[in-house]
């Protein structure tokens, strides 16, 4: 079986193909042209194919004796709001075309949970349906979604909404890390998160190869569990063996202030769409989801919570001094 993954080179992009390598499968990694490659060109199963979902010439050829289409390329930080769409919504429609021209049997799609919308304080999302996303990532998520199934139909599109991932190989924690050691921490103590190990989707992603979702459905996907922003920092001090910083709570009053502000400056400069995600993401009352679903229908079986998967974690990252300087650019 022959496969490709747009986003070949992110960093889930980059877990998978190890993963589909190891498992015997043909892997074609769709990188754009001039992007750093990381751990994917350690990967000698992987061909490497350029080509942009804003490039249609380049996923027709992508997309010529693949059975499968892993979609996980998009736009998670941008300057103004109207990337978001150009990448995730017509980047959606240009592999939708491409897939369908060539017969491609199912594409699974990685959306995200702020394809849902926020989730109400104690009770994480659990089915699909009633979406109301709160920012243009979130939307255009949701609009690429309703795009390959408008194009491809129900039964060829699998959608999951991840939480938040983690793990190896992300540069993300070096990052609140030394955040953490600025010893003032803005924060939201109340804000409800979940979380899911990157190896743990990786094998959610796998059974999805043989299991299809049903029709009308996205699943969401995490560890099961719902903690708090002050919680997750508590464990990452504890993981790191740092004293404990000044934390600095952050009203819903400001945050409120400031998310027009925001919005502001991105409609005018281009300066502040990132910005006004943060913002507005901070200022919800969580972003929680529980996987109930997707075990139902995948058998899906997570094997690490936070707690028990930040210890091997920090000393992954140790090991390699990414907590003394900045993570390598080829990661």
């Amino acid at each position: 079986m022959k496969i490709l993954l747009t986003g070949a080179n992110g960093f889930i992009g980059r877990h998978l193909a190890r993963r589909l390598g190891e498992s015997g499968f043909e892997v074609r990694g769709l990188v754009r042209p001039g992007s750093v490659l990381g751990t994917l060109s350690d990967l000698p199963h992987v061909e490497r194919r350029l080509g942009d979902v804003l490039a249609p010439d380049s996923l027709r050829s992508a997309c010529a004796d693949v059975h499968v289409v892993f979609h996980l390329a998009g736009a998670v930080s941008a300057g103004r709001d109207r990337t978001y769409h150009r990448v995730n919504v017509e980047g959606a429609e240009n592999l939708a075309a491409a897939a369908d021209a060539a017969g491609v049997s199912r594409v699974v799609f990685v959306s995200s949970l702020a394809a849902q919308g926020p989730s109400p304080r104690g009770e994480p999302h659990v089915r699909s349906g009633n979406e109301a996303p709160s920012n243009e990532f979130g939307r255009t998520k949701l609009e690429a979604e309703r795009v390959l199934v408008q194009r491809l139909g129900e039964a060829r599109v699998t959608i999951l909404r991840p939480a938040l991932v983690y793990g190896p190989d992300q540069p993300d924690l070096p990052r609140i890390a030394r955040a953490l050691t600025a010893r003032v921490l803005p924060l939201v103590p109340t804000l409800e998160l979940s979380f899911v190990h990157v190896s743990d989707l990786v094998e959610l992603l796998m059974r999805t190869l043989e299991i299809a979702g049903a029709p009308g459905e996205a699943y969401f996907v995490s560890d099961g569990r719902v903690v708090s922003m002050e919680h997750l920092v508590d464990r990452l001090e504890e993981a790191l063996s740092i004293k404990p910083s000044v934390r600095l709570p952050l009203s819903t009053r400001l945050l409120s202030a400031l998310e027009p502000v925001a919005g502001r400056l991105s409609a005018a400069a281009g300066l502040g769409a990132s910005v006004a995600r943060v913002i507005g993401e901070l200022n919800a009352s969580g972003w929680a989801c529980g996987p109930e679903r997707a075990i139902e229908r995948f058998g899906y079986s997570p094997a690490y919570t936070l707690e028990s998967a930040l210890p091997g974690l920090v000393s992954w990252y140790r090991e390699r001094g990414w907590f003394d300087a900045p993570p390598p650019e080829s990661r």
